[in-house]
């Protein structure tokens, strides 16, 4: 019987950018707003050979802007890996199609995007033998994104669908300030360093709790080390601070859009494994193939794992022990028959 534990269910993607200068702005100047579809479909196919190679194969549809904003990237052709990108048009709807395949012969592989802030996701299979049976194990880490730890409101926003930003915004805004005030201070930080970083924070956090809306942000918005510098006015602190945290928060910011920028993504796994499936925690099946299919609620955490576990019987062994089997019973039975008929 097969063991199922399910992945967590599909939801709406409702997060979209909305520009709000003429040049790229942060994410922390974007509203909520809710979305009836998914601007990208990622869909990918993985075959275990016994032989112990892995076949995969990536596809992504969507408009082009999705699919080249670098949240989701396919590994990057080269060695064993093809790719190739194409527009399609159905009825005056234009849409782009990325797919990538290649054949894997290690039983680890680790993909790490060009974008450092890109999601990254690592396969591993290994296969465990007896005599009568070879079991093959499959396990699919995507790395989450961390929202729930690092930035409790939007997480909530995220799962609630609450689409005022503001709600959120002032407790994202103070914690990524802490992130890149720590990111400035050399290891291993001393009380004093947690102390006055604590401080700052606390400065930072009272000024942020005062946002009433995107235009009180107008400051930050145009030019952030200005407006830094004067809220650090009340302390003793280098000029240059104001220009270094500015970097850092860049940083964190990027990682926290292509984060949202995932909420466009939806991603359905297909994984085909040798033998008979005996354990997994697939969403579903279709006939052979164990179906996974989820969107930016399931890469929240720490990680998101997809896992099985399938059976091949060595049946020649097995036909052989049998055969052996009925050989010891018939030479058992017949010296019964002899010392019976003695």
């Amino acid at each position: 019987m097969i063991q199922m534990l399910y992945a967590t269910p599909l939801k709406q993607n409702y997060i979209v950018n909305s520009v709000i200068m003429n040049r790229k702005v942060s994410i922390l100047f974007i509203l909520l707003m809710i979305l009836t579809v998914a601007c990208v479909e990622n869909l990918i196919f993985i075959q275990l050979h016994p032989d112990g190679q892995s076949y995969l194969k990536f596809y992504s549809r969507g408009d082009s802007t999705d699919i080249m904003n670098g949240d989701f990237q396919h590994p990057f052709p080269g060695q064993n890996w093809a790719s190739k990108t194409s527009q399609q048009i159905r009825d005056d709807d234009s849409s782009w199609v990325q797919t990538t395949e290649g054949l894997i012969r290690d039983s680890v592989f680790v993909h790490t995007p060009t974008n450092s802030s890109g999601l990254t996701f690592e396969l591993k299979r290994w296969k465990t033998s007896s005599r009568f049976s070879s079991y093959h194990h499959f396990k699919m880490i995507f790395h989450g994104r961390k929202i729930k730890s690092n930035f409790p409101l939007l997480h909530q926003a995220i799962l609630t669908e609450k689409k005022d930003s503001l709600h959120w915004l002032p407790e994202a805004l103070t914690i990524i300030i802490d992130k890149s005030l720590k990111n400035l201070t050399p290891e291993p930080l001393t009380i004093n360093d947690q102390l006055w970083n604590q401080r700052l924070v606390n400065h930072f956090r009272n000024t942020f709790a005062r946002i009433q809306s995107l235009d009180d942000l107008e400051g930050m918005q145009n030019d952030r080390v200005k407006y830094i510098r004067n809220n650090l006015k009340p302390f003793s602190v280098s000029d240059s601070l104001a220009e270094k945290l500015a970097d850092k928060m860049s940083i964190h910011e990027e990682y926290l859009q292509t984060s949202l920028d995932l909420d466009d993504d939806t991603f359905e796994i297909k994984v085909l494994m040798p033998g008979q499936v005996v354990s997994t925690n697939s969403s579903s099946f279709n006939r052979d193939t164990l179906v996974w299919s989820f969107g930016l609620d399931s890469l929240l955490n720490d990680k998101f794992t997809l896992q099985a576990v399938s059976v091949i019987y060595a049946i020649e062994n097995i036909e052989k022990m049998i055969i052996l089997g009925v050989c010891i019973l018939l030479i058992f039975f017949g010296f019964l028959l002899i010392r019976w008929f003695e």
